[in-house]
């Protein structure tokens, strides 16, 4: 025969029990309770406003330019914005391809951006470059620290054809170059002929212009020494010192492009 509990013994376990739920109870109520405090406590303190903007990557673009962009200023709440939305922002400012935005310790923001390489500037105002995406943009101390001076093109297509191909080129060969003009011809509307910093002219069509343009260190080695003159390299690649087009003595030379730099 099973034994029966009387329900008086069972009433100490029961309120014990009840007294153990109780205040598991009362501690998750009262932790949820600080946890609200010190998040209100928190968002009203000076450590949840941004102390300190940094701009990292910038060489051409306007760090106040970047921020005025950015919409983000001193005083503002950390949490207030997000960041994929002020990276959208930064990226259609002009010169900027990429962006990132990151909360760095308690409150700093740090904004990273990769700008479009500078190609070549305005003959006409050294402060005007020109990116390698086509986009053009004032800069302070521009000039030929990052590429050729451009003459105005009246052919539009063929600009741009010519600042795509200079964005190939590395920056060691572009700064080779000290100025660009247009100069089609009936076979050929994309001719562009270079004055290079060396004293030699260059011909070359703006189609195939970084291919060509990349030989031209192995080009020189073939030269004579101390002659000055033309590389034309529309068709195949010649040389003809300016001696010799100017009626003293020389001849028109075919240089090899594929000959390797010693």
């Amino acid at each position: 025969m099973e034994k029966l509990i009387d329900i008086e013994d069972r009433i100490p376990a029961l309120r014990r029990k009840r007294k153990r739920r109780m205040t598991f109870t009362f501690s998750i109520l009262l932790f949820l309770f600080f946890t609200v405090l010190l998040l209100v406590l928190y968002l009203q303190s000076s450590i949840s406003k941004i102390q300190q903007i940094t701009v990292e990557g910038t060489y051409i673009v306007d760090e106040q330019q970047l921020l005025d962009a950015s919409s983000l200023e001193i005083g503002q709440s950390l949490w207030s914005f997000r960041a994929s939305a002020i990276e959208d922002l930064l990226v259609e400012s002009p010169g900027i391809e990429q962006a990132e935005v990151s909360r760095k310790r308690w409150s700093e923001v740090v904004v990273t951006v990769s700008e479009y390489q500078p190609v070549a500037f305005r003959q006409t105002d050294d402060s005007l470059l020109l990116l390698e995406n086509g986009e053009e943009m004032s800069a302070q101390f521009a000039g030929s620290l990052f590429g050729p001076a451009l003459q105005n093109f009246d052919n539009k297509e063929v600009e741009q054809k010519l600042i795509s191909e200079l964005g190939k080129l590395t920056q060691q060969t572009r700064l080779l170059i000290s100025e660009i003009a247009s100069t089609p011809s009936a076979s050929d509307p994309n001719l562009v002929t270079l004055y290079m910093n060396d004293g030699n002219t260059v011909i070359v069509s703006a189609l195939d212009f970084s291919e060509k343009l990349s030989f031209y260190p192995s080009v020189l080695q073939q030269i004579p020494v101390g002659e000055k003159g033309i590389v034309d390299m529309e068709v195949g690649t010649f040389f003809e010192s300016y001696s010799s087009i100017y009626g003293g003595e020389g001849e028109e030379v075919e240089l090899d492009e594929q000959q390797e730099n010693e």
